[in-house]
């Protein structure tokens, strides 16, 4: 399993629209984000909002199986809802994941587990 954390900012009014897309996937919209998870190979989704004297900042942890391909895949899909997840994220992020990654995933520093 791989893992990976970004932080994106959120423009103007993309904690509302964030917290608004949590309550949305986590409601009516939850078996859509179950089937994008098994789709995409996806194990776990964090999604955290910290304040800053520059404005909000999204926090977003993922696990799963290749998260590369995962990137990948989210681009490409026309799948309704995730068409809908990529313009939720533009609406938060002014983020366009339809568009190819920048640069590599964030590199991992140190982990540290204690189960």
């Amino acid at each position: 399993m791989r893992s990976v954390c970004f932080a994106a900012p959120a423009i103007e009014n993309g904690d509302r629209v964030l917290q608004e897309t949590a309550a949305e996937v986590l409601g009516p919209r939850r078996d859509e984000l179950d089937d994008f998870h098994r789709r995409m190979g996806i194990t776990k989704e964090h999604w955290y909002l910290q304040p800053t004297p520059q404005g909000p900042l999204t926090l977003v942890f993922l696990e799963g199986t290749d998260l590369s391909e995962t990137f990948a895949r989210l681009a490409s899909s026309e799948e309704p809802f995730d068409v809908w997840f990529r313009q939720q994220a533009k609406r938060v992020h002014g983020i366009d994941f339809a568009e190819p990654m920048p640069g590599p995933l964030p590199e991992q520093v140190l982990a540290i587990n204690r189960d």
